[in-house]
């Protein structure tokens, strides 16, 4: 008689069926075969045989290299992420797991060895959380190879290095202020944006990817649909020609759903923009159809923070310095997350918002009694 677990039964009509794992589906889940013979026995070593000749045994892996296991992990990735999601994931593994992991073996997989490869990075100086993004994409790569069969996670354990939070420079009320005026007086298309950055909390690449299409000027507000970001040029390779670029600007959707959002603008903000206004299809800050990209934006930003006199900063403090601000005078945090484009209130507190030196004074100043 057949055991519990074995997927052997009896049929109706009379004969006897075994179902067996053959192999799995490019989303993990089991493909199933089945075999037929007149008695129990017979059944169960046709069963044992389809299980040999398809190479798949529940805890038996088959032999795969890590580089192949690579290779078929981002061919089954390639088109479920953002194309600048997917770019990244191929430059970690191109840069940093590949070099080391390899040549290996996916059954020579194991702690000490993944540790090993941890603190090697962290000695070569990447920072803890590049680390732990490592860490996530090699699980990733090693849950993927369990699931086709390439591999045991049992006994394997991934630990991820503590990420150290570094203090953030966030500006002052006095250098905020020497920028907003500088800004006003500047009158360009750029030097309006950055003042929208401030007002609004935007990412860069959300400002390089607003149209004009985007403002509605009846209803004051912008409306946030596409990004912009420069990424690893992911055809470089295959085209095997000198001439073509490394990397390439994309416009894409923006970074989540929640980041799909309608803001209000300043008033004194939409009279700014009116006086830039183009064609609905013409970029904001370039006034043309085509974007001008995130880093010139960030290079415009260090030159003028030079002449305004304040330390350098990334212009995404802006958003941080924004957030802070709301938070001071008052916001609540559902509406200040659905500003910022989050999924939660939690991650904007704990993320974005910083409470300055004059904040803690004055909570401490209403302590007197």
């Amino acid at each position: 008689m057949p055991k519990r677990g074995e997927n052997i039964r009896k049929r109706k009509d009379g004969r006897w069926e075994a179902r067996y794992e053959k192999g799995r589906q490019q989303n993990g889940r089991i493909q199933y075969g089945y075999v037929y013979a007149k008695t129990y026995e017979e059944v169960k070593k046709k069963k044992n045989l389809a299980l040999q000749q398809s190479g798949f045994q529940k805890g038996t892996p088959r032999k795969m290299s890590m580089k192949a296991l690579c290779m078929e992990w981002k061919k089954s990735t390639r088109y479920t992420v953002k194309e600048s999601s997917y770019a990244s994931y191929d430059t970690l593994i191109e840069k940093h797991i590949l070099p080391w992991f390899g040549d290996f073996l996916t059954e020579e997989i194991s702690t000490d060895l993944i540790n090993q490869f941890s603190m090697e990075k962290m000695q070569a100086g990447l920072s803890p959380r590049t680390v732990k993004l490592l860490m996530i994409l090699l699980r990733n790569i090693l849950h993927y190879g369990e699931q086709r069969g390439y591999l045991s996670l049992c006994g394997i354990q991934i630990r991820y290095p503590k990420i150290a939070e570094q203090p953030l420079h966030i500006l002052s009320e006095d250098q905020i202020q020497r920028l907003i005026s500088y800004l006003i007086e500047e009158k360009d298309r750029i030097s309006t944006g950055i003042l929208l950055s401030i007002y609004t909390g935007i990412r860069v690449g959300e400002l390089c990817g607003l149209q004009w299409k985007d403002i509605d000027f009846s209803m004051g507000t912008m409306k946030i649909n596409r990004t912009v970001s420069r990424i690893k040029n992911l055809d470089y390779h295959k085209q095997n020609n000198p001439s073509q670029p490394k990397t390439v600007v994309i416009v894409s959707t923006p970074k989540s759903i929640s980041s799909i959002r309608d803001i209000p603008i300043p008033e004194f903000l939409l009279k700014m923009l009116e006086s830039y206004r183009s064609e609905e299809n013409a970029y904001l800050l370039s006034g043309s159809s085509t974007c001008i990209e995130p880093r010139n934006v960030q290079r415009k930003f260090h030159g003028i923070l030079t002449l305004c006199g304040i330390p350098s900063i990334n212009i995404h403090s802006l958003r941080h310095a924004f957030a802070t601000r709301c938070t001071e005078i008052g916001f609540d945090s559902k509406t200040l997350s659905e500003i910022l484009g989050h999924s939660s209130a939690k991650i904007t507190m704990d993320i974005y918002v910083h409470s300055s030196m004059q904040q803690k004074r004055n909570c401490i100043n209403q302590l007197c009694y």
